[in-house]
Formats: C-alpha cells, structure tokens, sequence
C-alpha cells in the first residue's frame, strides 16, 4: 500500500518537462524566441554603432611619454666628490626606490595644479566656474584623462587622452619637464638651507682663523717667531756666551729666553690651534663649494625613452568594443526577460494575460498539446482521497479536464474530510511536507511569493529609501569635508631597523602631536565630547583617530588625510599636523643636541683648567729653573760640564752656571718633559673637543625642517561624508532582505508549526 502510495506521490511532485530547462532545451529555446532575439540584438548592435559615434562620445586621442627615474641628483655628490660611490653615477638609472618617489611627485599637486593652469583645463573640459562642486569635476576629470603607473620594465609611463591630439602630447611632454623642476624646487628648498648653514660656518671659521692669525702677528712682533727654534738656538749661543764669559750677550739672551717664557706657551698654542682651524677651514670650504653647486647648480632627474607626439588616431572610444558589448548583453539581457515571462505566464496565466502576446505561436507538428494547473500553491497539502474498495490512498492528478470541472473537482475534494478511512501514518506526512517546503524553495516560487507581496515590500522598499534619503541629508548627519596631503621624510636618519618613513609615521602618530592638535582646535567642543563624561579621553582619542587618518602609502611616502564639517579647518589641521611634526623632530633632536653640547662644554671647561694649569706649571720652570728645551739644553750642560767644547771655548767655560743649570735640569728635567708633553696633549685634545663642540652647536641652533611636502594640502569644494546614495542602497537592499524574510516566516509558519 505504501509503494503505491508513494508512486502517486511522485507523480504528483515530478517535475513537467516544459518546466525544466537544460544545455539540451537551450537551441529549441533559442529557435523558439529568435524572432525576438534576433530584432532586439540587431537593435542593440545599431544604437551601439549609432551612440558610439563622433556625434555623441567626443574622441579622445592618446599621447604617451616613457621615462626612467636618474639614481643621483646631488651635482656635488655626482662631479666635484673625491671618491664617488657607483650609487652618485649621473648616468645610472634609478632602482624602484626612485621609480615610486617619482610617481608621488607625478601624483602631485605641484604638477597637477600647473598643469591645470597652463593649459586653462577648468574651461578646455567645460566645467563651469561658478559651479559649486568645480574643483572636484575638474580633479576628477583630471584624474581620468591623465594617469600615471609604472611599467613591467620599472619605467614610468605618463598617458594623456584629450580631444585635441596636440594638446594631450604638449600635456605630456609638459608633466615630464614639470618633473624636473618639481622635484628640483623641492630639493632646492632643502640645498639652500643646507647651503646658508655651510655658508655662515665657513665665513665664521675665516673670521676666527684671521683673529688668530692677527695674535700670531703680534707674538711674532714681540719676537716670538718659532718657539722650539728659537729656544734651541738662543739656548746654544747662550751656552756659547757663557763660556766665553761675555755677560752682556748671556743678559741679552736671558732677556730673549724670558720673552719666550711669557708669550711661548701662548704662542704654541694659538698656532697648533690655527693649524687644526686652517685644517677644518679646508674640509668646511669642500663642503662649502658642495653645497653652493647644489644650491646654484641642477641635473635632471629622469632619462626621457620615448616623448608624447601628436596621435594621428583617436584611442577613444573603441567602438568595436562597444557594439560587442552591447550586443552581447542585449542578447542576454532579452533571454533573461524571456525566461522571466513565460515562468510569469504560466504561473499567473489569469492575472498576466497581456504576457501570452509576447510568445510565439507554438508549432503543433509532432507535439502533444497537455493542458496543465499550476502548482499546488505552497504549504497547501497533497489532494488525498480514498478508495471505498481499496484502503490505498489515491493522490488525484491535476489533469486537463475542463476548468469549470477542475475547479469543482478541487472544492469537492478540498471540503471532503477522510472520516471513512484511515490516515497516512506519520513518516509519510512528513516526507509530504518536506517535499512541499522543498518545492517552495525553488526559484519559481520565490517569484511568487515576490508577485504575490508586490506591494507590500515595494512599500517598505520605497519608505526605507525615503527615510534613508532624510536622514542621511545634512539635518540629521552634518557632513564632512577631506583634505589631504602627502609628505616625504627629509633630513631624520633611523634610530634602529625602521625605515625613515615608518619614524616619520611614528611621529606623527605621537600623542605630543595629537594633544597640540585638539587644543588648538579645541576638538572636545568641536565634536561635542562633555569634559565631565567618564569616559572624556577615550571618546575624544576615538573621535580624533576616525577623523584623522595618517598612513603610509605604496610609494613610501606618508598620507596625511583629515576629515571636518569645515573644510577650511580641515585644511589647516592637515598644516598644521605638519608643522608640529617638523617642531617634535626639531626639539627631539635639539634635546640631544642640547646634552652633548653641554657635556663637551664641560669637558671643554674641564681641559682649558687643566691646559693653564700645565702652563703655570711650564711658566714656573721656564723662570725660576730656566727649563726651555730640555733635550738642547741638556745636551749643552753636558758638554760643558764634560768640557768637550770644541776651540778655544774650553778654557772659558763658566763652570758655576754649568753647574747651576746642571743642578737644575736634575731636579725639575723630569717635571718639565712631562708638563711640556702633556700640555702639548692637552692642546690636540682640546682642539678634537672643540671641533666636535661647533658641531653640536651647529646642531643645535639649526633651523631647519623634517619633511618634504609633495602634495599640499586644500579645502575641499564637495563633501566626503555621508555618500548618500550607499546609504539609500543599503537601506532598500537591507529592508527588501528582511521584509522577504519576514514574508517567509508567515507563508509557511503553519507548515513550520506542524513540523515542529
């Protein structure tokens, strides 16, 4: 009883032929409707011809320029250095460190805004001056006719489409020579300051190097010429006086000894000084004439492969392109709305009767004409009745009697209870059921359910776009303009193994920045935080971090991107953002600056004392133990003690002072050799920390920046936030989704119910 039963189940449940639609039925499909087919497709392909000609798409011609980025730009580093590395050749092309800087600067604003200027692009593209969004068309339309990308071959290629074939290659050939100066004004800002600082050291350093030389004048005009010299040989011929007994030379030698006593240790040490100061003047004036060949002094910074020449074909629009296209999707846009009208037809056959006029008349040649019903509607049970003979239930097949008979068969049947017989067990009400929600599930059926609730979820669609479309509009949510920059770092050197970028990123990332940011521009008022609110910090970080958005971009560089409801304080958010990252730089370095400069001020301090000291101490010898070059002099007091004067000299030896001296080179020699060479010590020391102190101060008192802006910032013409279109989309999608599910839910809740 059950296999039959189950027989008639299954002819209720299987699938008609005609509803069925495979890769076997689709040329019958397509014979079927190819009058249709072929009419809307030959349309497709004229309007297409038609639309795409000259008349209502203005051509566009394309001009191209193909260039490699130079690896140095520093005329100095590249000419006039010394030993040159293979990385300052002028002639090497750029590795794709330079190929993604070059394609920042082309990205530019520099480039863009001069270009826009030259050629008058607001009036050649036919935007209006007084429009209120103007600048935005104009970037837009920009962006889409000039664009930038870089090869396979690690070049650049710039494209330009214009409708004057001319114009667009002079707009080429001009962004490429724009390139240079660009990037040469940005680097020249850069090689001034450098230049100015190098400049103002070297004149300084002059100026203290003739101070000294002035000293020296003097020294020597109080007869201080050659210091070791002249002690060795005033110290000789006073040997020689003194065995001769001539006292007037001895006093006039004395006197000359006594001179360099006074004024040697200032002498040596103004002239070791000078020697070390000329030394540094040399190395400084080196740097000097770098900085002024960089200042003065440019080298392009590109290899041009191929410049932008007058196209003599349009590249815009392709219209073979277009008419495949258009062709392809009217082709398959018709057999969609085919297949939607005969399942519309044959499912709502009385309410869609103006859809039979759309289908062809069906050939009767070897067919068989069945008349069917639709479908049990869903959540409807099976029509069951029973046998009086036969205790196997009979499911009653929806034939093709006559539609007065069916629907008298169906009310009979439908109002006839199964009170004679017995019922199905359970398991084969549940397969029923089963079988009945799986049908629901098909896509016929969803467009049903669909046809059948039109109304109501066009209603809630619509008000849902309405009520998205109010409050999305400036009532409800105040919009917000952007404004946006992009910077390099310059002049910073990383602490460890971070990039100069990513320190860069990380300064600006500092809380010292984002506080001075929200005080100046008072953000807790401007976003409307109460400062009595408990959680006051976190709502206004978290305020500031969705309005303030700075990272790094693919070409290294770092995006600077600000987000308010005035787009002039935007603007200067974004400046300002920007100066105090150039003030945090300067004052973190300024601060260690600061500590070395004043440690080797100390030490410079510490040394002078010493120095004077170790001068007390020589002055002291060289008076009152007459010690002024102790390798001649001993030489000489031995000679006379020994008496080894060659001549006559022998006999006149003075004996008393041989001895005095002798005496004295035995009991202070030592002190003297020592004080003697550790002042000379003293000296190049002091000199090394002297130079490594105008360093520091050098540093220290620079005033110079950290970045390099590419892209400046502007206030923005067109709000950013809300876009109120993805606004409304999302809402009718959104409610369409749920009013759906929501209409599932009720059509088949007393299915659900039984089942559960």
């Amino acid at each position: 009883m059950c296999s039959h039963f189950d027989s008639h189940r299954s002819m209720v449940f299987r699938k008609d032929d005609s509803e069925s639609f495979d890769s076997t039925n689709i040329l019958l499909f397509l014979h079927k409707w190819r009058k249709p087919l072929i009419i809307v497709t030959s349309v497709a392909i004229i309007a297409s011809i038609i639309f795409s000609s000259s008349f209502f798409i203005t051509p566009k011609f394309k001009s191209t320029v193909i260039l490699y980025p130079a690896a140095s730009n520093a005329v100095s580093k590249a000419l006039l250095t010394e030993n040159p590395s293979a990385t300052d050749d002028i002639l090497k092309f750029g590795a794709e460190e330079e190929t993604e800087q070059m394609l920042q600067i082309l990205n530019s604003n520099k480039i863009r805004d001069k270009v826009i200027a030259k050629y008058d692009l607001i009036n050649h593209y036919g935007i209006s001056q007084n429009s209120r969004f103007k600048n935005t068309l104009l970037y837009d339309e920009y962006d889409q006719n000039i664009t930038f990308r870089r090869t396979e071959f690690m070049a650049i290629k710039i494209t330009v489409l214009d409708k004057d074939p001319q114009m667009a290659a002079d707009i080429a050939n001009d962004i490429s020579a724009l390139l240079d100066s660009t990037k040469n004004d940005m680097q020249q800002e850069r090689a001034q300051k450098g230049y100015s600082i190098v400049k103002e050291k070297y004149f300084k350093l002059k100026d203290e190097i003739q101070v000294m030389e002035d000293s020296l004048k003097v020294l020597r005009e109080f007869g201080v010429i050659d210091y070791e010299t002249q002690a060795e040989m005033i110290n000789q011929q006073l040997a020689i006086e003194l065995a001769h007994g001539n006292k007037g030379a001895v006093d006039r030698l004395q006197a000359k000894l006594d001179v360099l006593a006074k004024y040697g240790g200032s002498y040596v040490s103004i002239r070791d000084a000078l020697e070390y100061e000329k030394k540094q003047l040399s190395m400084l004036k080196a740097k000097y004439e770098e900085a002024k060949t960089d200042a003065e002094q440019v080298l392009p910074s590109k290899f041009v492969v191929n410049s932008a020449y007058k196209a003599e074909k349009k590249s815009y629009p392709i219209r073979w392109i277009i008419v495949v296209i258009s062709t392809i999707s009217a082709f398959l846009l018709t057999v969609v709305i085919i297949l939607i009208i005969e399942n519309l037809s044959n499912y709502f056959p009385s309410q869609l009767d103006f859809l039979n006029a759309f289908q062809p008349k069906q050939n009767n040649i070897g067919a068989t004409t069945v008349n069917k019903e639709p479908p049990i509607p869903p959540g409807q049970p099976p029509q069951v009745v029973q046998d009086q003979h036969e205790m196997t239930p009979k499911v009653i097949m929806q034939q093709t009697p006559e539609p007065e008979k069916s629907t008298k068969q169906k009310e009979i049947i439908t109002q006839e209870k199964p009170n004679r017989i017995d019922k199905p067990d359970n398991d084969e009400l549940i397969h029923n059921q089963e079988n009945q929600m799986e049908m629901y599930f098909k896509n016929i059926n969803i467009l049903k359910t669909l046809f059948k609730w039109k109304i109501h979820l066009g209603a809630i669609v619509l008000v849902s776009i309405v009520a998205a479309a109010i409050f999305s509009g400036p009532i409800f949510i105040k919009p917000k303009f952007e404004s946006y920059a992009v910077v390099y770092p310059a002049n910073i050197s990383p602490y460890s193994e971070e990039s100069e970028t990513e320190q860069m990123l990380q300064f600006f990332q500092s809380k010292d920045i984002r506080d001075k940011i929200i005080e100046k521009y008072d953000l807790a008022k401007r976003y409307k935080i109460d400062p009595s609110y408990k959680y006051y910090q976190t709502a206004l970080i978290g305020e500031y971090q969705k309005n303030v958005s700075i990272s790094k971009t693919p070409f290294e560089s770092v995006k600077i991107d600000v987000m308010d409801t005035d787009p002039q304080v935007a603007c200067n958010m974004v400046n300002d953002i920007i100066n105090f990252y150039n003030e945090k730089v300067l004052e973190t370095h300024r601060t260690k600056y600061r500590e070395v400069v004043d440690f080797l001020s100390k030490q410079l301090a510490l040394k002078k004392i010493e120095i004077d000291t170790v001068e007390a101490h020589l002055l002291v010898l060289r008076q009152q133990y007459e010690l002024f070059d102790y390798p001649n002099q001993s030489r000489e007091i031995a000679r006379g003690f020994l008496k080894t004067v060659d001549g006559n000299n022998s006999s006149n030896i003075n004996h008393k002072d041989v001895l005095r001296w002798k005496n004295n080179i035995q009991e202070k020699g030592g002190e003297f050799v020592f004080y003697n060479d550790r002042y000379y010590d003293l000296v190049k020391e002091y000199g090394a920390n002297a130079k490594d102190y105008e360093e520091a101060v050098k540093n220290l008192s620079k005033e110079i920046t950290f970045s390099s802006v590419v892209s400046k910032p502007f206030p923005a013409d067109k709000k950013a936030y809300p876009i109120r279109w993805v606004i409304m989309a999302i809402a009718a999608v959104a409610s369409l989704f749920f009013s759906f599910i929501m209409v599932m839910v009720i059509e088949n809740y007393h299915v659900v119910s039984k089942k559960l």
